[in-house]
């Protein structure tokens, strides 16, 4: 065991394990230690909740890392997200089905955790990482005026120039600094395996020949299928080792933790909310079974100039639905490495830490907002499917583009920049999170959607030409002229949302709509002249006026005629028409 290292990393599961691979690769000369408690071998599955990735994440593994070859051989490449809505005790055929056709061309994987961490310490060695396995970290010292950090184990203390917290929900750094924020997320989660393939398709009957007809390629089994509800979702997880990872999450206003809690408790739960899986499940023996109580939390910072970072889940933790653990990873890893690199070299500035830290920091309270207060609108697939419309694109757009095209490497003055670009879709963000929960809260029927399937993402359509461009290779004023452009276009689709919501709700409801959604004018949102005048034409000749998106949107989710023109629904949602202001006036 060295006494000192250029880094010191605490905590050596995926986190941990990630950054000490890409520190050596990026700097071979720096020497990198490792503290982790556990010794291998590791389970093979799942004694860890994250399995699942997405394409920011996938990125980080397969090509900032180079595990790509490694990841398709040894792991299973996912088929994208896929989400039931619907009556959740009635035949799973019926429920709308909201996921892509095709396999997806960017790629994303269902990871067999203890495998992989596993490899990684294998692959640390062999890069030079001084891994000490058994050893627990006690305590962190951090230095002060350029004194190393110290950190005391169970074998001894070390001295290091960086430390990084990659501890996980043991969080030393946060709590020792005071750096955790509430999450707006009231949300908690339990877990287990069962020792074989629990396929969706196998929870259809065979009859259904048309829903199963859509399984062109007989991959749906190869995407996180989440089991929509109100108020929660449940999950399976195929992994490479012939299990299936299955996971409850439900929000404490509709679901309390204490009904799902344990095992017995939990196989009751889906016996009540989700029959037709728990038939499935019945007499099978869970492998294991885990709990996340309470589980998001937010950080004030993830990196300082003051040679100290927190990665992973020890900085912050959003929510489990879009799968965006691994992304958060990978960003909090790419800007810790950054830094450090630059601090070895001699060129670290504490502006770029600073924009960084506020990057990252953003961008977690902007996956907060998008994933709390959604227990009304799960259930729907027509208001889901129109929130995964807005989220997917809004997150290929900023997070993804942001990250694939490594703006995370520029200078402070283009990080500041980007800064302000991702102030502006926080800000959309927000207007389309408060329509869309003011829809899912005003649906007058339990549960609803007029499709049977919604692509996710159709072809063609806008949003798969989102999705395909995240491949291509931009410089910093390209991906800036892209950002703007893609604003613009999400301004659109949430102005179509909104439409979506008010011939949905009907004139009846309209104001309330706009009342409970804030809906302002100033929002700016393109739902006005030529858009609404196009919208009172004869059928073919709306659609050659429509935009785009709005043609998009109505293939994808269908279209409901309240007999009432959307000029005047929009004039009611803000309060600007008579009846609105009659209706206001009961109201008080």
């Amino acid at each position: 065991m060295r006494e000192q290292s250029d880094v010191i990393v605490c905590g050596g599961g995926l986190a941990g394990l990630t950054l000490a691979y890409q520190l050596r690769k990026e700097n071979p000369e720096a020497s990198v230690t490792v503290v982790e408690r556990t010794t291998r071998p590791l389970p093979e599955a799942c004694h860890k909740v994250g399995e699942s990735s997405v394409e920011l994440g996938s990125h980080y593994f397969g090509e900032v890392l180079g595990l790509k070859d490694y990841l398709q051989a040894e792991h299973l490449k996912k088929n994208g997200l896929r989400f039931l809505c619907g009556d959740s005790r009635g035949p799973v055929a019926e429920r709308p089905e909201i996921g892509p056709a095709e396999f997806p061309i960017v790629p994303s994987y269902q990871l067999d955790r203890g495998k992989l961490e596993n490899d990684l310490r294998a692959f640390c060695e062999e890069l030079g990482v001084e891994l000490l396995e058994g050893e627990h970290v006690r305590a962190i010292r951090l230095g002060k005026d350029g004194a190393p950090h110290e950190v005391e184990t169970s074998a001894g203390t070390l001295k290091g120039r960086w430390v990084v917290d990659a501890s996980g929900r043991r969080r030393m750094l946060s709590k020792q600094l005071g750096l955790r924020r509430p999450s707006p997320n009231a949300s908690s989660a339990a877990w287990f395996r069962v020792a074989e393939r629990v396929l969706l398709n196998e929870l259809v009957p065979e009859g259904e020949r048309l829903w199963h007809q859509r399984d062109i390629d007989g991959n749906r089994w190869l995407s996180t299928v989440h089991l929509m509800g109100r108020g929660y979702w449940v999950w399976l997880i195929p992994l490479s080792t012939g299990y299936t990872s299955v996971g409850i999450v439900a929000d404490a206003e509709h679901h309390p933790f204490g009904t799902f809690n344990k095992p017995e408790k939990a196989l009751a739960w889906l016996r009540e909310h989700e029959p037709v899986l728990a038939e499935r499940l019945e007499g099978r023996e869970l492998e294991d079974f885990r709990l996340m109580h309470d589980y998001s939390y937010l950080t004030e910072r993830m990196i300082s100039a003051d040679r100290w970072a927190c990665v992973g889940e020890a900085a912050a933790f959003v929510d489990p639905l879009y799968s965006l653990g691994s992304d958060f990873l990978g960003m909090s890893n790419c800007y810790a490495a950054r830094c450090i690199g630059d601090d070895l070299r001699g060129t670290l500035e504490a502006d770029v830490v600073e924009a960084l830290n506020e990057t990252w920091v953003r961008v977690a309270e902007d996956a907060a907002r998008t994933l709390s207060g959604n227990g009304e609108v799960f259930p729907h697939g027509d208001i889901f499917g129109a929130k995964l419309w807005w989220d997917f694109f809004n997150y290929w757009s900023f997070m993804c583009a942001h990250f694939f095209q490594e703006i995370w490497r520029e200078d402070a003055a283009t990080l500041r920049r980007f800064l302000g670009m991702q102030a502006r879709y926080y800000a959309l963000n927000s207007h389309a999170q408060a329509i869309l929960e003011a829809w899912g809260a005003l649906k007058p029927t339990p549960f609803g959607g007029r499709k049977r399937f919604i692509g996710l993402p159709s072809f063609p359509s806008t949003l798969a030409d989102q999705h395909l461009s995240l491949q291509e290779d931009l410089d910093v004023e390209g991906t800036w002229a892209k950002m703007e452009s893609d604003l613009a276009i999400g301004q659109q689709l949430v102005a179509e949302i909104l439409a979506h919501a008010l011939r949905d709700l009907g004139p009846e409801t309209a104001a309330e709509l706009g009342r409970r959604a804030g809906l302002d004018a100033s929002w700016g949102l393109p739902l006005a002249g030529e858009r609404i005048d196009a919208d009172a034409l004869p059928r073919r000749q709306r659609i050659e006026k429509l935009p785009r998106i709005a043609r998009d949107m109505e293939r994808a989710l269908g279209r409901v005629d309240p007999g009432v023109p959307l000029s005047e629904l929009l004039a009611r949602a803000l309060g600007t028409g008579a009846e609105a202001g009659a209706e206001a006036e009961a109201r008080a």
